[in-house]
C-alpha cells in the first residue's frame, strides 16, 4: 500500500494497531466479564478462590506472593504467564493487581508482581487469579508511533524524524564510504556488510537467510562499535532471541547488561540480567537490610490484626508506615543501583517493547541493532528507534512474520515488518549471501523460491550427508485415501473456540519413517514438523517412547517451535489432504520456508500431491523433486 509521505503511511498503521487492540482487548474482556468464573475455572483461565500464603521480594527487589487455590485446572498457569490477581477492597470496591507467574506446581504458584505491593493484610482476603491480556505492548507502540509521528514538528533538528523519512524511504540515506573491514571470522559478504554498517549515518540492512550466520556478523559488528567508543542498544521481538545474543555478546567479551522481567530471561544468561548484576554490587546489602526490616515491621503489624485496643490499632498503623518507608528507601537506593550498572555496560539488551524501560528512558545509543526485524511489528520496532542515532536492522522477510490476528489490521498493514519495507525499498540492504548449515539439494528449492538462486553453500556443507541417505526426499501420499480429520473444538486463551486438523493415517506413517531414521542413523539429531497443533499432539503420542528415551535427539514442534533452530534430519508431515485441494494454513510459505531450512544433511518431506497440486508452490516443490530425482511415492512402502 503506497502513502504520499511517511505521516499518512504512519497514521493508516495506527490506525490499523488501534484495530488490533481493540480486538484482542475485546476477547479478553469477554473472557473476564462475561463468562462466569465456574466457566473460566473449567477452561483453565482462573483459579478461585485463592489465598495469600506468603509475601516477599525477588532478588531484584520486585514483590512477590505466593497463593493457593481452592480450585481450577492444575497446570492452568505456567511460568511466564501474565495474570491478574483480584479481590474486593474494605469498601467493597474490586483492586487488581498484575504480575507474572515465577513458578507453578498443582494449585500453587508464585507470582512476581509489577511493582505493585499487595495491600496490607493481603493474607486475609479472598482472591482471584486470572489470565490476562497484557496491554502494555500496545500501550508502548501507539506512545512510540506518536513520538514518531510528531517528530520535528516543532520545526527544530530531530534525529528521529530524519530516521523515519530514511527508513520509510521518503529521504534518501546519506552517501557514506566505507573503509576496507577484514575479519577472520567473516565471509565476504559478512565483512561488506559490517564495514557499511560502522559508516552509514542512518540505517543499514543486513538481510540474512537460514545459516548464513547473522548472528556470528551481529556480534562482530557490535565489537567493533563497542571498540571506537559507542554504547549499543541490542534489541529483538522474542526474549529468546534477545537472550540468544546475550549469550553470544557475553562469550565475545562485551560488557552486556540484560534488561527485561527475570521470569522470561532464559537461565543460562539471567546472571547477566538487570537485577541479577545490582544485586551483586556491594552496595546493595544495604537494600538487603532496609528489606528485611520491612518484613520485620509488616510481620509486627500482622501480629496486632486482631488486636482491637487503641493502643494496638495505633502500634499497627505505626509498623505498617516504617515497613512502607523501608521499602520506598530499599527502592529508591536499588533505583541508584540500577542506573549504575546501566551506565556502565556496553551492551544494553531488552526486546522491543522492554525499550520502554524506565532505566533506559531519556538515553541516547549510538547504535540500535535490531534483531529477528521481520518478525517485529513496524509500531513496536519504533520503540527503541527512538533512542538510537543509528539503526541496523536483520532478519529474513523471508522467514516468520509478525503476529498479527485482526483481519482488518492485516489488511492495512500491520502484518509488514520495517524490515520488509526496508528490504523492498532498498534500505541500503546487504545480503549474507553463504550459507553453513544445509546441503546443497536441500536449499536448492528455497533459494529458488525466496532468494533468486543468489545464495551459496560453503563447501563444508554443501555435500555433506549421512552416508548414503539422500538430503532431500519428497514422499507423495497421493491415492492412499488418507483424509485430513478435524479435531474437537479446544478452548483458547483468546476466548475463542477453535478446531485443528491432524492427519492419522498420514501421522503413523511419519512415525514409521522417523523410526527407522533413528534406527539407522543412531547419532543424529531429528526434527518432525507439522503445522497444525492436532498433528502435533498426535505425533508426540505416537512418538512418546521415543522421545523419551532419546535424550533431546528428537523434538517435535509446529514450524514456529523450530524457528532459529536447525537439526541433522527434518521430518515435515504436511497434513493436509481432501478432495476440494485446500491447502488452508499452509498458503503462509514464508512458514514452510523455515520448515525446510532447518534441516542440515537430510530433508523428508510427506504429503499428498493431489490436494497440495492445486498450489503454485507445493506443485513446484514437486516438481522440482520430479526433476532431481527426490520424489518417491508411499505405495513403495507397501500396504500397511
Amino acid at each position: 500500500m503506497k502513502h504520499r509521505d511517511s505521516i499518512a503511511e504512519l497514521s493508516a498503521l495506527t490506525e490499523a494497531l488501534v484495530d488490533e487492540h481493540r480486538a484482542e482487548e475485546a476477547r479478553y474482556r469477554s473472557i473476564l466479564e462475561e463468562q462466569p468464573v465456574a466457566r473460566r475455572r473449567a477452561d483453565g483461565l482462573s483459579w478461585s478462590p485463592v489465598k495469600v500464603v506468603r509475601t516477599g521480594f525477588t532478588m531484584g527487589g520486585r514483590p512477590t506472593v505466593e497463593v493457593e487455590a481452592d480450585a481450577g485446572l492444575v497446570g492452568a498457569f505456567r511460568s511466564g504467564s501474565a495474570v491478574q490477581m483480584s479481590s474486593a477492597d474494605d469498601k467493597g470496591e474490586a483492586v487488581t493487581y498484575r504480575g507474572i507467574v515465577r513458578s507453578s506446581r498443582g494449585l500453587e504458584a508464585e507470582v512476581v508482581l509489577d511493582g505493585q505491593d499487595l495491600p496490607d493484610q493481603a493474607g486475609h482476603r479472598t482472591w482471584t487469579l486470572d489470565a490476562r491480556f497484557d496491554e502494555r505492548s500496545f500501550q508502548e507502540m501507539a506512545r512510540a508511533l506518536s513520538d514518531v509521528l510528531n517528530a520535528g514538528g516543532d520545526g527544530k533538528p530531530s534525529r528521529l524524524a530524519t530516521l523515519r523519512e530514511v527508513l520509510l524511504g521518503f529521504a534518501r540515506p546519506e552517501p557514506s564510504t566505507p573503509e576496507p573491514y577484514t575479519n577472520p571470522n567473516l565471509n565476504t559478504s559478512q565483512c561488506a556488510a559490517v564495514a557499511f554498517a560502522l559508516a552509514a549515518n542512518e540505517v543499514t540492512t543486513f538481510h540474512g537467510p537460514p545459516g548464513t550466520g547473522k548472528t556470528t556478523t551481529l556480534v562482530q559488528l557490535i565489537k567493533s562499535l563497542v571498540r571506537r567508543g559507542e554504547k549499543v542498544l541490542c534489541s529483538a521481538p522474542s526474549n529468546a532471541a534477545v537472550d540468544l545474543m546475550v549469550e553470544r555478546l557475553g562469550a565475545a567479551g562485551v560488557k552486556v547488561a540484560r534488561i527485561g522481567h527475570p521470569m522470561r530471561i532464559d537461565p543460562a544468561v539471567v546472571d547477566r540480567s538487570l537485577d541479577r548484576l545490582v544485586e551483586a554490587d556491594p552496595d546493595h546489602k544495604q537494600v538487603k537490610l532496609y528489606r528485611r526490616q520491612a518484613e520485620e515491621a509488616a510481620r509486627e503489624a500482622e501480629k496486632q490484626f486482631r488486636s482491637f485496643g487503641s493502643e494496638q490499632r495505633a502500634a499497627r498503623r505505626e509498623a505498617y508506615a516504617e515497613a512502607r518507608a523501608l521499602r520506598k528507601e530499599a527502592n529508591r537506593l536499588e533505583a541508584f543501583l540500577a542506573e549504575r550498572v546501566v551506565d556502565g555496560a556496553e551492551v544494553i539488551c531488552c526486546t522491543l517493547v522492554g525499550a520502554a524501560d524506565r532505566h533506559l528512558s531519556d538515553r541516547k545509543f549510538g547504535t540500535l541493532v535490531l534483531d529477528e526485524a521481520g518478525q517485529a511489528l513496524e509500531p513496536a520496532a519504533w520503540i527503541p528507534i527512538r533512542l538510537a542515532e543509528r539503526v541496523v536492522l536483520a532478519g529474513d522477510a523471508a522467514q516468520l512474520p509478525p503476529t498479527v490476528k485482526h483481519p482488518a489490521a492485516v489488511k492495512a498493514g500491520l502484518g509488514v515488518s520495517l524490515l520488509e519495507k526496508a528490504i523492498q525499498r532498498d534500505r541500503n540492504v546487504h545480503l549474507l549471501d553463504t550459507q553453513y548449515r544445509m546441503h546443497g539439494d536441500i536449499m536448492a528449492f528455497p533459494n529458488a523460491r525466496f532468494y533468486e538462486g543468489r545464495l551459496q553453500a560453503h563447501d563444508s556443507v554443501v555435500n555433506r550427508t549421512l552416508g548414503a541417505l539422500p538430503p532431500l526426499t519428497f514422499i507423495d501420499t497421493a491415492g492412499r485415501g488418507w483424509d485430513e480429520e478435524r479435531s474437537s473444538p479446544e478452548a483458547s486463551t483468546t476466548g475463542r473456540s477453535h478446531a485443528s486438523i491432524c492427519n492419522p493415517e498420514e501421522g503413523q506413517f511419519t512415525v514409521d519413517r522417523v523410526r527407522e531414521l533413528m534406527t539407522d542413523h543412531p547419532d543424529a539429531t531429528v526434527g518432525v514438523i507439522a503445522p497444525y497443533r492436532a498433528q502435533v499432539t498426535l505425533l508426540e503420542d505416537l512418538l512418546h517412547a521415543e522421545r523419551s528415551a532419546s535424550g533431546g535427539r528428537l523434538s517435535i514442534q509446529t514450524v514456529d517451535g523450530f524457528q532459529g533452530q536447525e537439526r541433522d534430519i527434518m521430518v515435515i508431515g504436511l497434513t493436509r489432504s481432501n478432495a476440494e485441494g485446500t491447502v488452508g494454513f499452509l498458503s503462509e510459505y514464508r512458514r514452510m520456508n523455515v520448515a525446510m531450512t532447518r534441516a542440515r544433511m537430510h530433508l523428508l518431506v510427506i504429503g499428498d500431491s493431489a490436494t497440495l497440486g492445486a498450489d503454485d508452490f507445493y506443485a513446484g516443490f514437486t516438481q522440482h523433486c520430479e526433476t532431481t530425482g527426490a520424489y518417491r511415492s508411499c505405495w513403495e512402502w507397501g500396504m500397511p
